[in-house]
C-alpha cells in the first residue's frame, strides 16, 4: 500500500539531500503561518518569504496544517498570550505594524497578536527538533551503510529503487549526497513569483481595503458610543492617497431613535505608505453636513451594557474639608439633566490606568480566535486635524461655531500624541480650548485648556437658587488643569470676571444674606477665583477658594460703605450750608470727614500731597 503523501514527504526529507538550514526555515516560517488565525498582511508577508526562500514546500505545508490545528485546539492560550502581548510587548507590536505588508494585520486582535510572537519561537523549536532529527538519521543511515556491504548492494538494487520512487518518492543520488556543502538560500524564480503575488496582493487591497477599514471603523466606533453606527460608504485609494466617507449617524444611546449627532460628508487625503500599513493617516480632513440630535428612520441598536460601578470618593482625599463642598444640584437648575450629558462624554473619556486592559474574558470557545482589545496597541485611524465650519452647537452660549479638532484616532493612548478641541463661536466671544496629554508613559492623560468671552448672563438660564447670585452680564476667561477620566475627575479651575453686574438670589453668598450681597454686587466689577471640581464623574463636588472670595468681599464692602457714606455727607451739608455756602467748601470738609474716618471703615488715610 502506498504511504499517505505527507509522511512520504516526511521521509523524503530524511533521506533527501534537503538542508539542515532549509529545513528548520521551512519548519518555522510554516509553523508561524499556520498558527496566526485567519488570513493578514503577515500571512502574505510569510507566504513571500517562503517564496523567495528555497524552502521545502512539503515541510512548509505540513508545518502550517500541524499549526492550524494547534491554533484551534490552543485558542484560549493564544487569547491569554496576546493579553500579555498587548500589556508588556506593545513596542514590538508597533514595530511589526511599521512594516508594509505586515502592518495591515490587525495586532488589536488577542490571538493574533500572540500567535505573531509564539509563532515564530515554537516555530522555531520545531526546525530546530526537526532539522537535529535528520542529522542524526543522515548520520546513521550513512554508518550503516559504510558499516554493511550486504546493505549497500541491497539499497542499490534497480527494483528497490523502483519500488523506493513508487512508495516514497525521490532519494538522494547516493549517501554522501545527503549532507550538501552549501545550502541554496534564495529561490531565484521564487523572487520573480513573488513579486507577481505581491501586485495581486496590492490590487487587491486597493479594492478590498475600503470594505475592511469601513467594518472596522464601524465596529470601533459602535463599541465605543455604545449603540449602533451606521456609515453609508467609504473610499480609499492607494494610488491618490484619498478618503472619503458619507452618511455617518450616531445613534444616541438614551434615544434609540434619535442621533447624537449626524455628518453627511467627510473628505481627506492619506498617504499611500500608511495604506498600504493598514492605516488611514489624514493630514487635514473637511467635514460637512453636521448636524445634532436629528431623528432616524429606525431606531438605532444599543449595545447590552456593562454597568461600571462608580468608585466611592472620599473629598479628604483631594485636600479640602467638608464644609468647603458642594453637589451640583446646588448651583444648577437641571442637575439631572447635566448629568445625562455627563453620561454621553464619559464613554469618550480615557479610563483608568488601572482599566486599560480590563478586558472580559471570552464565553464561547472560538471566540478566544475573534476577541479584539478595547484599545488598539497602534492606532488604524488618525486624523491629524479636522475642520468643522459653521456648526450648530445646542447651545445657547456657542451657537453657530469652528470647531478645530488634532490627532483624533481609534487609539489615543498608542499614537501618544496630544488630542485637542478648540470650539469658537462665530455668534460671540465665547471659546473654549481643551488639550489631553498622552506623553507621559505609565499614567493618565493629563486635562488642561483655556476659556474666555463666556457670558454669565447666558449661563444664568441654567443655574439654580443656590447659586446664591443672579448674573445680568460679565464675561468670564481663565484657564483649568488636572486629571479627567471615566470613573473620577480632578480639576483645578482659574476663573477671572469682567464687567460683572449681578444682583443676590436667595440667601446671597458667603452668607452676607441678600442685602449685604447686593450692596457688595454694586462696587464689584471685576473678580477672580478658584474652583476645584473633584469626585466621580456622574456626581463631582464643587469647591470654590472662600478665603480669597471672602477678602475679595471684605474690600467690595469697604468701598460700597465710603460710597455710601460720600453720599450721606454730600446729602447732610448740602442741607446745612445751602446754596450761600463759598465755592469748594462742601468739597473740603467732606474730604476731612472721610479722611478722619478711613481708618474705621478699614482703609487707609490719605496722604497729604
Amino acid at each position: 500500500m502506498i504511504l499517505p503523501k505527507p509522511i512520504r514527504k516526511v521521509i523524503a526529507v530524511f533521506r533527501g539531500g534537503v538542508s539542515p538550514v532549509l529545513i528548520f526555515l521551512s519548519v518555522m516560517v510554516g509553523f508561524w503561518f499556520g498558527l496566526v488565525p485567519g488570513w493578514s498582511g503577515l500571512h502574505t508577508a510569510l507566504v513571500l518569504a517562503m517564496l523567495i526562500l528555497n524552502v521545502h514546500l512539503g515541510l512548509f505545508l505540513l508545518s502550517a496544517g500541524l499549526a492550524k490545528a494547534l491554533c484551534f485546539a490552543a485558542a484560549p492560550v493564544l487569547y491569554h498570550a496576546g493579553v500579555g502581548v498587548q500589556n508588556y510587548l506593545s513596542p514590538v507590536l508597533r514595530a511589526l505594524g511599521s512594516i508594509p505588508i505586515i502592518g495591515v494585520t490587525d495586532f488589536s486582535n488577542y490571538a493574533v497578536a500572540g500567535a505573531a510572537i509564539l509563532g515564530p519561537i515554537f516555530g522555531a523549536i520545531a526546525g530546530l527538533l526537526m532539522a537535529r532529527s535528520v542529522i542524526g538519521f543522515r548520520r546513521q543511515f550513512l554508518k550503516l551503510e559504510e558499516g554493511s556491504e550486504k546493505f549497500k548492494k541491497w539499497y542499490s538494487n534497480r527494483w528497490v529503487r523502483i519500488l523506493d520512487r513508487v512508495l516514497i518518492g525521490k532519494r538522494a543520488k547516493d549517501t554522501k549526497a545527503m549532507f550538501p556543502v552549501k545550502a541554496k538560500i534564495v529561490r531565484k524564480a521564487g523572487v520573480a513569483v513573488a513579486l507577481v503575488v505581491l501586485a495581486i496582493s496590492i490590487a487587491v487591497g486597493i479594492f478590498a481595503k475600503g470594505d475592511i477599514v469601513k467594518g472596522y471603523a464601524v465596529s470601533t466606533m459602535t463599541r465605543a458610543n455604545g449603540a449602533e453606527v451606521n456609515l453609508e460608504s467609504l473610499a480609499l485609494s492607494a494610488l491618490t492617497g484619498s478618503v472619503s466617507a458619507s452618511g455617518i449617524q450616531v445613534t444616541d444611546p438614551q434615544k434609540p431613535q434619535n442621533n447624537q449627532v449626524a455628518i453627511d460628508k467627510i473628505a481627506a487625503d492619506a498617504g499611500v505608505y500608511n495604506l498600504l500599513l493598514g492605516r488611514v493617516v489624514m493630514e487635514n480632513v473637511e467635514v460637512s453636513g453636521v448636524k445634532f440630535n436629528q431623528q432616524r428612520e429606525a431606531p438605532g441598536k444599543v449595545l447590552e451594557s456593562v454597568s461600571e460601578e462608580e468608585p466611592a470618593s472620599d473629598p479628604c482625599d483631594f485636600g479640602f474639608d467638608l464644609g468647603d463642598i458642594s453637589k451640583l444640584e446646588t448651583y444648577f437648575k437641571d442637575a439631572k439633566a447635566l448629568k445625562e450629558k455627563l453620561q454621553k462624554l464619559r464613554k469618550w473619556l480615557p479610563k483608568g490606568q488601572d482599566k486599560e486592559q480590563a478586558e472580559q474574558a471570552p464565553h464561547k470557545y472560538l471566540d478566544y480566535l475573534e476577541a479584539r482589545s478595547a484599545v488598539p496597541p497602534s492606532p488604524r485611524v488618525l486624523a491629524k486635524r479636522i475642520v468643522l465650519d459653521k456648526v450648530e452647537i445646542p447651545s445657547e452660549l456657542f451657537g453657530n461655531s469652528r470647531v478645530l479638532l488634532t490627532n483624533i484616532s481609534d487609539s489615543a493612548a498608542a499614537a501618544k500624541l496630544p488630542v485637542s478641541m478648540e470650539l469658537k463661536s462665530n455668534d460671540g466671544p465665547a471659546a473654549l480650548s481643551v488639550t489631553l496629554d498622552y506623553s507621559e508613559p505609565g499614567r493618565p492623560a493629563r486635562v488642561s485648556g483655556t476659556f474666555g468671552g463666556i457670558d454669565l448672563s447666558k449661563v444664568q438660564s441654567g443655574l439654580g437658587a443656590g447659586a446664591g447670585l443672579s448674573f445680568e452680564s460679565g464675561l468670564a476667561s481663565g484657564k483649568f488643569t488636572g486629571q479627567v477620566t471615566r470613573d473620577v475627575m480632578d480639576l483645578m479651575i482659574d476663573v477671572a470676571v469682567q464687567n460683572l453686574q449681578a444682583k443676590a438670589q436667595g440667601s446671597g453668598v458667603l452668607g452676607l444674606g441678600a442685602q449685604q450681597t447686593n450692596q457688595v454686587m454694586e462696587v464689584l466689577k471685576e473678580l477672580s477665583t478658584t474652583i476645584k471640581v473633584v469626585g466621580p464623574v456622574l456626581d463631582p463636588r464643587v469647591s470654590f477658594d472662600k478665603p480669597g472670595l471672602q477678602g475679595q468681599f471684605k474690600t467690595a464692602l469697604v468701598e460700597a460703605g465710603k460710597e455710601r457714606l460720600a453720599g450721606e455727607l454730600d446729602k447732610r451739608l448740602g442741607e446745612q450750608l445751602g446754596d450761600a455756602a463759598p465755592e469748594g467748601l462742601k468739597d473740603t470738609l467732606q474730604k476731612g470727614v472721610m479722611k478722619g474716618l478711613g481708618g474705621l471703615l478699614g482703609g487707609k488715610d490719605d496722604k497729604e500731597e
